[in-house]
C-alpha cells in the first residue's frame, strides 16, 4: 500500500503542482497587492480534480472572478491550446505506446480498466498513444469530478472576461516530458495493481483539498515518496519562476485573477514566496467549501 501511495503522490504532484514533503503556506485564495498594482488583484490555487458530489465549488472564488477585467490559467483556454495540448499527449513514436512498454499482467488490468470507463473507451485504440500521465487522471475521473480551472474558464467565457496564459503548451509539455515514458509506464504498472476505480482516490484528493492546509497536503494524501530531483526542478521550481516574473509583468492597472494549480503557491520556490520577495503583498482570504447538497 505504501508503494501505491507514493505512486499515487506522484500523479498528485504534476495535477497540483505539488512537491511532496516542502514547506506550504496554508490558504488558496490570496489577494496580490503593492507596487505597481492598482486594482483588486486575486491568486487562486485550483485543482484538476474535484469531487462535486462531495463539495460546492467555492463561490467566492467564482464572486471574485467576476468582479476582474482578465483571468490568467496557467494555459490560455482556446481551441488552438487544447488541441496542441492533445498532440503533446500523445507519443509519435509508435514503439513508444503505453500497450507496447508495459508487462502483459499490467497491459491486461489497464485493458480491463479502460474499456468500460467512459473517459477512455470512447478513445478505442487511440487511449494507447497517450502517454500514462495524461491517462491516469482520466481513470481517476467519476463523473462528478470536475475541473476547477475549466469551472472558472466557463464563467469567465459566459461574462465575456478576458482569458490569458503563464505558459506555453510547449513550455508546460516540455516540463513533463522531463519525465522519460519508461518511468511513466512503471508508476502507471504499480498504480494499476491497487486501482479499484476512481471514487476512493478522488474522495482523498478533494477532502485534502477542501481542508486548504496545504502544510500538509501530501500527508493527508497518503505516504509520498520524494520525485525525482530534476523532475521537481523542471516541473515546479523552473516553471513557478517563470511563472511569478510573468505575474509580475502582469499586474498593474486593471483588477485580475491568476488561476494555477494548488501547489504552485507554497514553499521557499512557490508563487507566494516568490511575489513576496518581489515586493507585492499577499493577504489570504479565508472561506470554506459549502458540502453538496
Amino acid at each position: 500500500m505504501k508503494t501505491t501511495a507514493c505512486v499515487l503522490m506522484i500523479l498528485i504532484a504534476i495535477m497540483f503542482g505539488l512537491e511532496p514533503g516542502m514547506a506550504q503556506t496554508k490558504g488558496l485564495l490570496w489577494q496580490i497587492s503593492g507596487k505597481n498594482i492598482k486594482q483588486p488583484t486575486y491568486l487562486y490555487g485550483t485543482i484538476h480534480m474535484f469531487d462535486t458530489s462531495m463539495y460546492k465549488v467555492p463561490s467566492i472564488v467564482m464572486s471574485k472572478l467576476s468582479t476582474v477585467k482578465k483571468v490568467y490559467f496557467e494555459l490560455a483556454f482556446n481551441e488552438g491550446t487544447l488541441a496542441e495540448q492533445r498532440q503533446h499527449a500523445m507519443v509519435a513514436d509508435s514503439t513508444q505506446q503505453i500497450d507496447k512498454l508495459m508487462d502483459a499482467a499490467s497491459l491486461a488490468k489497464f485493458n480491463d480498466a479502460i474499456k468500460d470507463h467512459p473517459a477512455t473507451k470512447k478513445l478505442g485504440p487511440l487511449i494507447y498513444r497517450f502517454k500514462p500521465i495524461f491517462i491516469t487522471p482520466m481513470l481517476l475521473t467519476n463523473g462528478k469530478t470536475v475541473t476547477i480551472d475549466m469551472e472558472m474558464f466557463k464563467q469567465a467565457s459566459k461574462q465575456k472576461i478576458a482569458v490569458g496564459g503563464l505558459e506555453t503548451v510547449a513550455e508546460q509539455m516540455k516540463a513533463i516530458d522531463a519525465m522519460p515514458m519508461d518511468k511513466q509506464v512503471k508508476i502507471m504498472e504499480v498504480f494499476l495493481k491497487q486501482y479499484k476505480g476512481p471514487g476512493p482516490a478522488i474522495r482523498k484528493i478533494t477532502e485534502a483539498y477542501v481542508k486548504q492546509d496545504v502544510d500538509h497536503l501530501t500527508e493527508a494524501m497518503g505516504e509520498g515518496g520524494p520525485v525525482d530531483a530534476n523532475f521537481n526542478k523542471v516541473v515546479l521550481v523552473n516553471r513557478n519562476r517563470i511563472m511569478a516574473s510573468r505575474i509580475s509583468k502582469a499586474v498593474g492597472g486593471e483588477s485580475m485573477m491568476f488561476a494555477v494549480g494548488a501547489g504552485h503557491l507554497g514553499g521557499d520556490n512557490g508563487l507566494i514566496a516568490l511575489l513576496l520577495k518581489k515586493g507585492y503583498t499577499l493577504t489570504p482570504i479565508s472561506f470554506k467549501f459549502a458540502k453538496a447538497d
